[in-house]
């Protein structure tokens, strides 16, 4: 079966329970493998959620596994990001439970933005996205200059 990329954007919010309903189009990008659970952990940006679909996160894992343990930055890295992780099963609604901890680390309130990241969907509290995106100014023509993906979209002329 082909793997279906997350992406998009989507607007949503907590109901008093701390659920999400995850929309509809967000669901139907989810694999078989996944067995609608998805793993919540920190995001890179410190001020943001990753939601992996189960099946990702277990190939992610997987990598992660082959980094040497005796190197303590590689310790710190699983510790943060491994170790703060938290598996929640949707249920037949489409809504998930994300714990008060998981939230706290994302900034997440009431609102929440569901951004579509490939492997991945990152969820963000949409005030601190805009502030991110100010703070950050970034520029999708200069992103796509500084990583030289040429070949990878064109080919590679040799």
């Amino acid at each position: 079966m082909a793997l279906v990329d997350f992406a998009g954007e989507f607007s949503c919010a907590l109901d008093n329970k701390n659920r999400v309903s995850i929309p509809s189009g967000l669901r139907k990008m989810f694999m078989p493998e996944a067995e609608n659970t998805m793993v919540f952990t920190r995001g890179f940006e410190m001020e943001n959620i990753y939601a992996y679909p189960l099946n990702e996160w277990q190939r992610l894992t997987q990598k992660l596994r082959t980094l040497n343990p005796l190197e303590k930055k590689t310790r710190d890295f699983i510790r943060l990001f491994v170790g703060v992780a938290h598996v929640a099963t949707m249920d037949s609604q489409g809504r998930v439970m994300i714990p008060e901890r998981i939230l706290q680390m994302g900034k997440i309130e009431k609102d929440l933005l569901l951004i579509g990241s490939l492997t991945k969907f990152e969820i963000w509290n949409p005030k601190v996205y805009e502030e991110y995106l100010k703070r950050e100014n970034l520029s999708l023509t200069e992103l796509a200059e500084q990583i030289q993906f040429k070949d990878m979209i064109f080919g590679n002329s040799d």
